[in-house]
């Protein structure tokens, strides 16, 4: 198994998707902690916990959340535990990820 190979298993163990043409990576999970003063947050995926970095140039996208349904561009303090989210970023060390993208889904929910 060549060392791109063997890279893309452990991103797909972790449940994170690359992107190889870019370096980026994609994960979804639910927020479980939230640190305000390094702006990062803890995320509980299927294989554990990751940590996302956010930046002051990090996207924070509501999907669906703006009053006539359209998308909404928030702040760090939108970022709630319990959230479920998707993020894009850059993968720095095991379990750290540059938040590139951060976006959550507001519409209709299961109750």
């Amino acid at each position: 198994m060549n060392f791109k190979k063997a890279i893309l298993c452990v991103f797909l163990a972790l449940g994170i998707s690359a992107n190889a043409g870019h370096g980026e990576t994609k994960i979804m999970g639910q927020i479980t902690s939230i640190d305000n003063n390094n702006k990062t947050v803890t995320l509980s995926s299927m294989r554990g916990n990751i940590l996302v970095q956010v930046f002051p140039y990090t996207e924070l996208k509501g999907d669906d959340c703006g009053i006539f349904g359209n998308d909404t561009y928030e702040q760090f303090s939108a970022l709630k535990n319990g959230m479920f989210v998707e993020v894009e970023g850059f993968p720095q060390e095991m379990g750290i990820i540059n938040a590139k993208e951060i976006e959550w889904k507001c519409g209709r929910r299961a109750y």
